[in-house]
């Protein structure tokens, strides 16, 4: 499992949600958890805190999430 976090989502936060899905998860050894600091809640980088005009002008998902995604899937291919 494979469980990404945006450091700069204030929709999804590091510090009240992932802390919980960390928790719950802990006795899995099959979970990955990511987060790229640079990120918002849907993968757009960019820096200080995100708010909800970010998301009006056209972006594209952070190269390193999707290269992060990619390498994660192959390493999992027999």
């Amino acid at each position: 499992m494979l469980i990404l976090q945006g450091g700069r989502d204030y929709q999804v936060t590091v510090a009240d949600d992932l802390v919980r899905w960390r928790a719950g998860l802990a006795h899995r050894q099959d979970v990955v958890i990511r987060v790229h600091e640079s990120c918002d809640h849907v993968f757009f980088a960019g820096s200080g805190p995100s708010a909800p005009t970010d998301y009006l002008s056209p972006q594209h998902a952070d190269p390193a999430v999707v290269a992060g995604v990619a390498d994660w899937l192959t390493s999992r291919v027999p």
